[in-house]
């Protein structure tokens, strides 16, 4: 018996060892030249989520820095006084080159934004939405406590039953789908975001993508494997153990689903999903009076409401021999806010794009087929899962557990 045991044991690992493969190091996004990698969008505002924020420009000096600890930081503006109708400014950045199947992600973090009313994301994303795909390595919204990971398809596509330890969602990943919410799994770790993953020192996120499937680990920061660090050469993911979510090529054409793939790395603010009024207040206080998401968090001072909202990066290592595309950002279609303004360090005054609670007309979704309808992907744009959850099934009353 021990030895039938020991044999079925093996037989179950084997299949993991063999699909592992060493992965040389491409690019690496860290330190002083953290930026280098990046583009910044073209448009001025967040056209895609109805999010109250202008986006940040590399002028927006203390938003986006190297640290003391030689850490990057991108946060939320939280020293200005945003007056009503105004938004506030928060950062997001593309990745200079979109990487192809056969590519390892590293995405190493001390802390990310979290809070009411904040959106934070770290993802990618294929031209030509939905059919070029989209990977959700990291999300949440508000007060959340656990990373929410999902996968979405322009084509037909189901999660396969392999082995992974996180929490399974819907298994259709196709857009159209359960409201557009993708193949969800939920990390069962509160180490793995918000206040939890900050008191835990961070950790590290690994995604690895091939077109027999798509594995995501994470590790916090106690169990990160010593051979993840910011100037590894390479990556070998075999002895990384049972991946918190895995898509299997079984039952998805991972090969067909899945374009180049830009990182985008983002905070919006309330927006179609956290802005949502029964979803805010899930984890947060119940809006007072007649306010809005927008109104009761996003305007005047906020200094204790965005306090948290930054992201701490040590790095985002690319590992591939793979190749890839450059995206010309000039190429972009730009969104310009109805006479807005960049502003210049952290301010936000004379810009204005009408905001999507207060009241006012809300600046125009890019597509211009409704709030929760995705453009076509560029340089200039993006979008996150569970914006069409948060506008269509929430408002069919399907609920949305946290």
């Amino acid at each position: 018996m021990k030895t039938t045991a020991a044999a079925a044991a093996l037989a179950a690992v084997l299949p993991a060892l063999a699909s592992a493969a060493s992965y040389p190091i491409l690019d690496s996004m860290k330190g002083a030249n953290f930026l280098d990698g990046w583009n910044f969008p073209v448009s001025t505002y967040d056209n895609t989520t109805n999010g109250d924020v202008f986006w940040a420009t590399p002028q927006n000096t203390s938003l986006l820095y190297l640290n003391d600890a030689g850490r990057f930081v991108l946060k939320v503006d939280n020293t200005t006084f945003v007056p009503y109708n105004e938004k506030r400014y928060a950062p997001t950045l593309f990745s200079k080159k979109a990487y192809n199947s056969g590519t390892v992600i590293v995405f190493d973090a001390t802390h990310m934004p979290y809070g009411c009313s904040v959106w934070p994301a770290f993802w990618t994303q294929g031209a030509n939405w939905p059919h070029g795909g989209e990977i959700d390595i990291v999300e949440g919204i508000n007060q959340q406590t656990k990373n929410q990971i999902a996968l979405h398809t322009g084509q037909v596509c189901t999660q396969s039953k392999s082995q992974f330890t996180g929490t399974p969602g819907f298994d259709n990943c196709t857009i159209g789908a359960n409201y557009d919410a993708g193949c969800v799994v939920t990390d069962p770790s509160e180490n793995s975001y918000g206040a939890g993953f900050a008191a835990a020192g961070g950790g590290v996120f690994v995604t690895e993508w091939t077109d027999q499937f798509i594995k995501i680990w994470f590790f916090s920061r106690a169990n990160v494997p010593s051979s993840l660090t910011a100037d590894a050469k390479s990556i070998d993911t075999g002895s990384f153990g049972t991946p918190v979510a895995w898509y299997d090529s079984s039952t998805c054409d991972l090969k067909n689903s899945l374009s180049a793939q830009t990182i985008t790395l983002t905070t919006t603010l309330c927006g179609s999903w956290a802005g949502v009024a029964s979803t805010l207040e899930q984890t947060c206080p119940p809006l007072t009076g007649t306010n809005t998401c927008y109104t009761q968090y996003v305007i005047n001072d906020a200094s204790e409401t965005y306090k948290n909202a930054y992201f701490e990066i040590n790095y985002v290592n690319v590992f591939s021999s793979a190749s890839y595309e450059i995206n010309n950002s000039s190429a972009a279609q730009s969104h310009a806010a109805p006479g807005g303004s960049k502003g210049g360090d952290n301010s936000t005054a004379g810009a204005s794009a009408g905001a999507s609670g207060s009241g006012s007309s809300a600046a125009p979704s890019s597509s211009g087929k409704g709030s929760w309808a995705r453009p076509v992907l560029d340089t200039s744009v993006g979008y996150l899962a569970w914006g069409a959850v948060a506008a269509a099934g929430i408002a069919s009353g399907m609920a949305v557990v946290f």
